[in-house]
């Protein structure tokens, strides 16, 4: 069974990684691996003080920012996020149920146009 910081990674997570990330904090990391650095880039990185990860580093936003989910700023950050989420989750449900009504009703109201019409409507004479 997932960690409840695992899960809310899963689902907060951006879906993409990189061979670079600038965290929020200011700290670079980087996946040592990579192949795509120009000449002198990696060691310029380094020296600049960049954390090398066996990996790709994976990133969640908020709010924003750019969390690297492997910096040690991201997993307090993550607590305070998941303690507002708990603490208000009938509210965020409450107001994710009237968005989507909102949005139903809005799309309701909008015009339909035939396909017929909306061929003829982007052609020029």
């Amino acid at each position: 069974m997932k960690t409840k910081l695992e899960g809310f990674e899963e689902a907060f997570r951006d879906g993409a990684g990189s061979s670079r990330i600038d965290c929020a904090c200011g700290k670079t990391y980087f996946d040592e691996k990579c192949w795509g650095f120009e000449k002198g880039e990696r060691e310029k990185i380094v020296a600049a003080g960049a954390i090398q990860l066996e990996w790709g580093p994976s990133y969640i936003t908020f709010e924003g920012r750019t969390y690297c989910i492997d910096c040690d700023c991201w997993k307090p950050r993550a607590e305070q996020i998941m303690r507002f989420l708990d603490g208000h989750a009938y509210k965020i449900a409450k107001y994710l149920t009237l968005e989507k009504a909102r949005k139903f009703a809005e799309a309701e109201a909008s015009p339909t146009v035939s396909p017929e019409i909306a061929g003829e409507k982007g052609k020029e004479s």
